[in-house]
């Protein structure tokens, strides 16, 4: 049988003998997009009007409904206005700021990056003339009792990345001169908003309900509506940012008729949402829910020494987006214990901002189940353990054969020491991998049994994983590495187009002698006449092994016109009906009906030389359409499947009328009778040399690396299912 190129699914999981707690149900902890509501599937959105104009009387009276239950569940005043507006929470602070700023001065009082966001638009953008600046470091506010309400105000209620909120409305005057503009995108449906002090208050679907993102929710007072039928800025107002026409309010806005097209899928997931809200009992419901979540941090803060909140004053930490401080951890081992939650499918997306201060942020509104946070926080304290303790160990991982920067940057972020080395054949065989945790290779290095049983068996080895940046793997003896306890791991996923691309590339240029063209326009020769070539559309592709790579070739061959072939033990049939293709119950019956030929299948004792003398001598020559387009060969796949000798002697006689491989049995390639052919085209391996390919090995061979060493399922394929590791977690990482 021939091995194809794998396409493995089965992922590898390390068992730990070490007492872990429960972990959450539901490990989404993002603070945007936020976790769903408990108990969603996509069934939610089964009466979604897909196909159906936003302007059809059942779209609209979803808009509608929306709308109306928003300002219900809210407990927004009758004469205040409820409109979704374009581009998320950001697009609705927006255009109100660029409709309402200008008359008077205006305050901006930011406490984290995205009230940050608004100053910088205020100062930078619409570059306003008196404008005053109050923020404060993260952790705190800014001496909010020192407005002058004589300006515009825009502030956040809760800062989202700092984990603080003003603790209420106290500080806004009832008898203000200016707007008060409120981003309330991680409060709204979790926290009290006094509506008499809140002119303006936006917010996006993804938070605290937990609903899909690009749709912003726009709230406004009469207050608001005054300025803007009085007010008509300077400054060019966008279509999207537009809400009067001819100097009113457009109302048709806040009754359903939208700026621009929204989704309607969105819609009917923040319908299903607000739906929900009204079963926990609208807003005071969601708020205690939000606030039971916050409990449990809190409680475990309470009995836990080397954690706080990063707001100082209890009064204005957030229930929603809990921003946390591990004091004994530097931002290395905090970013380790992130990565080990994540990886242990515990919480993702914990880390803090960006901007923010090493530590965690971890969502609490109404959409989180307090037995999840819980579990999450017992987790939390455990890691922290194990990080602390140095049971979470730095693992020594080189790099011989090249990779991409990104990759070896994830490396090192997941607290692991990299090297960029070349080890010599000599080196290896005296045992020099012992002294590290994992190789990354490509095809130069070969891992041959001697290689692996002198690394495992040196006193004090730490050799336990071998991966490959790439599909094939037979430059690691699998039996020797399976047998010593090295996990084999490779990237299957990453460089499938741009092999793809080249072998298309191959068959085209074959069909239409492109490299002799060149050659003899080089030459100074014009041979238009002497190079009639012939059209794929309506040729016999066949192929040898139809993995991931000769699938996706297979596509692109029948959008060409060609007629697929496959020889493939391992496929089901069901695979091969999916391209319309003839399969074939060896290769010997693809190389009779096919005038093409296309190696995908790995190296192996049954493949070397499988392609000679014989097999090519079978083909037709003619296509089933009676042309007579000789017979072509492409391997893009792996070395020394092709005897090169009787396929450079088949060159000679004309049965082979070309042979592209852009793979050799001995690379580099030296002298060989194949550059003796005219009809013969050879790439130096580079199948994966695209900048996508290798930034994509990069990236999954990283993340195979760090899963593998973890313990936890490898993204990559781990090629040697059957292998017992060599270390138990518990003397690996966690």
């Amino acid at each position: 049988e021939v091995p194809r190129e794998s396409d493995c699914s089965s992922l590898y999981r390390l068992e730990t003998t070490m007492a872990q707690p429960k972990k959450p149900a539901c490990p989404n902890f993002s603070s945007g997009p936020c976790a769903k509501r408990p108990g969603y599937t996509p069934a939610a959105l089964a009466d979604a009007t897909f196909g159906r104009s936003h302007r059809a009387p059942l779209a609209l009276n979803k808009i509608k409904d929306s709308m109306a239950m928003t300002k219900e569940i809210l407990k927004i005043p009758a004469d205040y206005h409820v409109a979704m507006v374009p581009a998320s929470d950001t697009g609705a602070v927006e255009m109100m700021m660029w409709q309402l700023l200008g008359p008077r001065g205006v305050t901006v009082c930011h406490w984290e990056s995205f009230g940050g966001g608004w100053w910088t638009d205020a100062s930078k953008e619409l570059k306003l003339s008196k404008i005053t600046n109050k923020n404060a470091d993260f952790g705190s506010l800014p001496d909010l009792a020192s407005v002058d309400w004589n300006d515009d105000v825009v502030f956040t209620w809760n800062g989202t990345t700092s984990g603080v909120k003003v603790p209420n409305g106290d500080w806004i005057p009832d008898n203000r001169a200016g707007l008060s503009i409120c981003d309330a995108t991680s409060a709204a449906f979790a926290m009290d908003i006094p509506w008499s002090k809140i002119d303006v208050l936006t917010f996006s679907w993804q938070k605290c309900l937990g609903g899909e993102g690009a749709h912003g929710m726009l709230v406004i007072s009469p207050r608001t509506v005054a300025r803007l039928e009085s007010y008509k800025p300077e400054r060019p107002i966008p279509k999207i940012f537009r809400l009067t026409k001819k100097g009113k309010l457009d109302k048709a806005i806040f009754n359903g008729s939208v700026i621009n097209t929204p989704s309607m899928v969105c819609f009917e997931d923040y319908l299903d949402a607000l739906k929900w809200a009204k079963a926990c009992g609208g807003l005071d419901g969601l708020i205690a829910r939000s606030m039971r979540n916050f409990g449990a941090i809190k409680a475990f803060v309470d009995k836990t020494p080397w954690i706080e909140f990063l707001a100082k004053d209890p009064a204005t930490t957030s229930n929603t987006s809990v921003c946390l401080v591990i004091k004994d951890l530097s931002k290395a081992q905090v970013k380790t214990l992130t990565s080990l939650l994540e990886r242990n499918k515990v919480a993702y997306d914990i880390g803090s901002y960006r901007d923010a201060p090493a530590g965690l942020r971890i969502w609490c509104g109404p959409t989180v189940e307090t037995k999840d946070v819980e579990a999450l926080m017992e987790w939390v304290g455990y890691a922290h353990d194990k990080v602390k303790s140095g049971d979470v160990k730095k693992m020594r991982i080189v790099v011989t054969d090249g990779l991409a920067p990104g990759a070896i940057k994830a490396l090192q972020q997941a607290g692991h020491e990299v090297v960029k080395k070349k080890i010599s054949k000599e080196d290896l065989a005296a045992g020099a991998l012992a002294e590290w945790d994992a190789i990354i290779i490509r095809s130069a290095t070969k891992l041959t049994k001697a290689v692996i049983n002198a690394a495992v068996s040196k006193p004090g080895s730490k050799f336990r994983l071998a991966a490959r940046a790439g599909v094939g793997v037979d430059n690691v003896d699998l039996e020797a590495a399976t047998a010593a306890g090295v996990m084999v791991v490779n990237s299957p996923l990453s460089a499938t187009n741009s092999v793809v691309e080249l072998a298309l590339a191959h068959l085209l240029s074959q069909a239409r002698f492109i490299p002799r063209a060149d050659r003899a326009m080089r030459e100074g020769k014009w041979p238009k006449s002497e190079l009639v070539g012939h059209e794929l559309s309506g040729k016999n592709l066949g192929f040898i092994g139809f993995g991931r790579i000769g699938q996706a070739l297979g596509r692109v061959a029948r959008a060409v016109g060609m007629n697929v072939h496959v020889y493939d033990p391992f496929l089901p049939d069901s695979v091969i009906q999916q391209f319309g293709a003839t399969r074939h119950a060896t290769p010997l019956d693809v190389f009779r009906a096919c005038t093409h030929i296309t190696i995908h299948a790995f190296l192996s004792p049954q493949t070397k030389h499988m392609v000679n003398a014989d097999l090519i001598g079978a083909m037709p020559g003619v296509a089933p359409d009676g042309t007579k387009c000789g017979n072509h060969i492409v391997n893009c796949g792996r070395g020394g499947i092709i005897d090169e000798a009787a396929a450079a002697e088949m060159l000679k006689t004309g049965q082979l009328r070309s042979l592209a491989l852009d793979v050799f049995e001995t690379e580099p390639v030296g002298k060989t009778p194949l550059f003796e052919s005219a009809n013969f085209q050879g790439t130096p391996h580079i199948g994966a040399s695209t900048i996508e390919a290798q930034n994509r090995v990069g990236a999954e061979i990283a993340g195979a690396v760090i899963a593998a060493l973890d313990g936890s399922a490898p993204p990559g394929n781990l090629v040697n299912k059957a292998v017992q590791p060599k270390f138990a977690p518990a003397k690996a990482r966690l």
